[in-house]
């Protein structure tokens, strides 16, 4: 018997967790399993243990993302550990996909699955239940007199040939959200991977380059599958990079034309520049509403350290949001904002500028701040830079439970070595004042004179460019209005 558990997550804690339901589907007909989602439980500790006491439970796995999500992953993994000795558990996800040896090392999780986990975890499953051996499971890590073994990754799995999710062992209708795009919003899973290697990025650190695709027909039946069995009526595809075939994209856009679902995607700024016009028109009328972008810097240089390879500069970001007007489809740009440099204020002051230059071209372009917090790909230029300033990640798995480190994957402020307070105050004042003047069209909560009163607070500073100490938007915006950050909350 086997347990699948997604900890809790204030980010997406109205996500369908699609992980845990990937590996469901693999077990289904075969082995009997449990699903906990820790979203959705007031003590998932005691939930968890009462189903490893009475269905005798012999394995738990785990799926952990960086961030709010670890700090339960970690506590309860410790917990359920020392109370039961025999169960076997199972980490699988980005965090122990990149922190592999400290997350063995803690001595309370038994193996890790890096990297795609659907095939491997039903392998090690069944080499421990028929004692078979598991050291040529790929993916697949675990300790061996006092070291850790690592088993060579499996390439990317073809998804067309994975199973269906088990929808109907989970309450659906309790992950249907109200967002921007509509009102019964479900998230979606498409393509694995990504075609490249953006040094800040962890997709990039596990899949190295490699992305595959659903057939845009399985896609686009599905969604519709979706919309008439549970009445959804928005899609957030959280692919990766979800537009990287245009053929493909275009064919999923026409399938669902009139459809009545409206939808969400992540893309490269260069490789929708040169999607062509009816391929816009046709995401336009499929119901594309809004695309996610990393435009990350208004430097070229910057964005050469940060790997981002292909063909995107500055300028291909400012000729996207142009063109991305005429079309009537939402641009997102995020930004990671103070990347290691001996020149961090002027490096602020030039992304601040080009920021507001986004917004003169196409107003409606929704702005994503992060800070820039290292990822753990020891081929990344940026991470090296880094370590040059004296960083270092967490030595004990334990420690990522410390104040500090709890917040460091949310990209706000991660206290890496060559910023000073003052840079990341200015960065957050900035964006405290862009808010204001721009709030964005994600918090459907904010009533249209709420949203009034924060441009108004917001266009005197934004026209002087004056953002030190915007109290009076601190005030009203997070303690009145609890504005919504959707680079930290989502949609």
């Amino acid at each position: 018997m086997i347990v699948l558990f997604n900890p809790r997550s204030a980010r997406w804690k109205h996500r369908l967790p699609l992980s845990i339901l990937s590996l469901a589907a693999v077990l289904e007909g075969r082995y009997e399993y449990e699903i906990v989602d820790g979203n959705l439980e007031t003590d998932p500790e005691e939930k968890l243990a009462g189903l490893i006491r009475e269905k005798q439970i012999r394995y738990l796995g785990v799926t952990v993302m960086p961030g709010p999500q670890l700090v339960e992953a970690i506590t309860l993994t410790q917990k359920l550990k020392v109370r039961f000795p025999a169960l076997v558990v199972i980490w699988g996800g980005y965090f122990p996909s990149l922190h592999t040896d400290v997350t063995l090392e803690s001595g309370f999780v038994d193996f890790v699955i890096r990297g795609q986990g659907e095939l491997s975890f039903i392998q090690l499953i069944e080499a421990l239940e028929k004692r078979l051996p598991f050291d040529q499971i790929a993916g697949l890590t675990f300790r061996r007199d006092g070291a850790s073994v690592h088993v060579p990754k499996r390439p990317v799995t073809d998804p067309n040939t994975l199973p269906r999710l088990p929808y109907q062992r989970m309450n659906v209708r309790r992950y249907l959200g109200k967002t921007c795009l509509g009102t019964r919003t479900i998230s979606y899973h498409s393509s694995f991977g990504c075609p490249f290697l953006c040094g800040f990025c962890a997709v990039a650190a596990v899949y190295k380059g490699r992305w595959i695709g659903r057939h845009a027909s399985a896609v686009a039946d599905e969604v519709l599958w979706l919309r008439d069995e549970y009445g959804v009526n928005a899609v957030e595809f959280i692919d990766n990079n979800f537009f990287v075939a245009e053929h493909r994209t275009r064919e999923i856009a026409e399938r669902l034309q009139d459809g009545g679902v409206a939808w969400w995607g992540e893309a490269r700024p260069d490789t929708l520049l040169d999607f062509a016009d009816n391929t816009w028109r046709a995401m336009r009328e499929g119901g594309c509403k809004m695309i996610f972008f990393g435009a990350e810097s208004s430097s070229d240089d910057v964005l050469n350290a940060m790997d981002k390879g292909g063909t995107q500069t500055s300028d291909t970001v400012l000729r996207l949001a142009e063109r991305m007007k005429q079309f009537g489809i939402i641009p997102e740009f995020s930004f990671v904002l103070g990347t290691p440099s001996d020149d961090v204020d002027a490096q602020i002051e030039r992304d601040i500028r080009y920021i507001r230059r986004i917004k003169e071209i196409n107003p409606q372009s929704e702005i994503v701040i992060y800070i820039y917090s290292p990822v753990f790909f020891d081929d990344a230029s940026l991470l090296q830079q880094a370590r040059g300033f004296g960083f270092e990640f967490p030595k004990r798995l334990v420690d990522w439970l410390e104040p500090t480190w709890q917040t460091f994957d949310l990209r706000k402020d991660p206290k890496t070595p060559w910023l000073e307070r003052r840079h990341v105050e200015r960065i957050m004042n900035f964006e405290r004042v862009l808010n204001a003047r721009f709030p964005t069209i994600s918090d459907i909560k904010l009533k249209a004179w709420q949203t009034g009163v924060l441009k108004t607070l917001g266009a005197w500073r934004y026209k002087l460019g004056f953002y030190a100490a915007p109290w009076e938007i601190r005030l009203v915006a997070n303690r009145l209005f609890h504005y919504r950050q959707p680079e930290v909350e989502g949609f």
